[in-house]
């Protein structure tokens, strides 16, 4: 699947890995989900098959945290602010180990924000910024912050 998903063979990748997926081994490859989650083009079917249950190894995988990442940057990208702050909600409380951590953070506060809920979003960013975030993180909540005066 990797040399296929290099190769820019998106489709067959997300069908490959879906039906692994789906597959009856009950450990999965973190990884497959990942490639999942990055090579689904339907919107519909993505948010479908994400809220499944998945492999109970996977909420341990950067990987796993990665794909939810992609997949809030999506639900932001398409409006569904509902949907990014429970993927949002979720992360925040178990995807701490994650190198995405702060910027799922971002990606929540902002849907939070979406829905006029700024009290909740600012705790979201002050939360982002006691955890040393990185100087772009640091920019964007600059950006938020001028806007939102």
């Amino acid at each position: 699947m990797y040399s296929e998903f290099k190769k820019g063979n998106y489709s067959l990748v997300s069908k490959q890995s879906l039906q692994y997926l789906n597959g009856r081994e009950p450990e999965k490859d973190p990884r497959i989900f990942f490639l999942y989650v990055s090579t689904e083009e339907n919107w519909s079917k993505l948010k479908s098959n994400l809220s499944k249950e998945n492999s109970p190894n996977f909420r341990l995988s950067p990987h796993y945290w990665n794909a939810v990442y992609l997949f809030m940057e999506r639900a932001l990208v398409f409006g569904e602010s509902d949907l990014l702050i429970e993927w949002g909600k979720d992360f925040q409380k178990n995807g701490k180990q994650s190198p995405k951590y702060n910027d799922a953070l971002l990606l929540y506060g902002l849907g939070l924000m979406d829905l006029k809920n700024e009290s909740e979003a600012k705790k979201v960013f002050s939360e982002i910024e006691s955890n040393s975030p990185s100087k772009h993180i640091l920019v964007q909540l600059e950006e938020i912050k001028t806007v939102g005066k």
